[in-house]
């Protein structure tokens, strides 16, 4: 009998995370921050949606641990627990381009 490679709770765990990267607005601010902690406010403005929204996007994200929150004063800045969670995007993106579809 072959062997799975992963424990069954590790499916379980993946699915849950890749559904919730399945939102084109939770990826785009999962980029953002991959290089650096940002405000909300500049989170907002970049990805050009109201602030509720980018508020639950990132309730989401940071209860899956995904990314981590500090405030400072008024001010609540987002960084990305692990950068290499935006991986697999860039990879489609390459393969994409390369495709041309």
């Amino acid at each position: 009998m072959i062997k799975s490679p992963f424990p069954k709770t590790t499916y379980a765990r993946n699915a849950d995370i890749y559904k919730l990267l399945a939102n084109s607005k939770r990826l785009e601010i999962l980029n953002l921050l991959r290089n650096s902690e940002l405000p909300v406010s500049d989170i907002v403005r970049t990805v050009k949606t109201p602030k509720a929204n980018v508020s639950q996007h990132l309730a989401l994200l940071r209860h899956a641990r995904l990314v981590k929150m500090r405030r400072e004063g008024t001010n609540v800045y987002y960084k990305i627990s692990d950068p290499r969670i935006v991986d697999p995007c860039r990879i489609l993106h390459d393969i994409w381009k390369q495709k041309s579809f």
